[in-house]
């Protein structure tokens, strides 16, 4: 006789192990998926951040380009296309050809706009890694 019990004592505690098991690997499932959750989010805001501060590096160039062109002499008219994203830079005929001055006028925004890009991965991973 008890030796019976001990054997249904022995197979509820194994069916209880069982259990916890269970319960804790749901609880597990569910705190990763919680942590993903968190960190996704986390992804997005610093994604928004980053395109906002792009957003303003490029408009920050814009004002001082435009504050730049005040001072300077009119150009031609199909140059100042408002669609034209070198509109910002004007050309004084002195110097350099209109070819050469688009030109360069392009390299100094693509250079803007990578510095910006670059200090705002910078200050991600910054982020990212005193989460950790």
């Amino acid at each position: 006789m008890c030796i019976l019990q001990a054997r249904r004592a022995l197979r509820a505690l194994k069916g209880l192990v069982r259990l916890q098991a269970l319960v804790r690997g749901h609880n597990v499932r569910k705190q990763a998926q919680m942590t993903m959750r968190s960190m996704q989010a986390l992804v997005r805001v610093q994604a928004r951040v980053r395109a906002r501060r792009l957003e303003l590096a490029h408009e920050k160039l814009q004002r001082k380009t435009e504050e730049e062109d005040e001072r300077r002499l009119p150009v031609d008219e199909d140059f100042m296309n408002p669609k034209n994203p070198l509109k910002s830079y004007k050309w004084d005929r002195r110097n350099q050809s209109s070819d050469n001055f688009k030109e360069n006028a392009s390299k100094k925004h693509d250079a803007v706009m990578k510095r910006e890009r670059a200090l705002a991965y910078a200050y991600a991973f910054q982020v990212c890694n005193t989460l950790h």
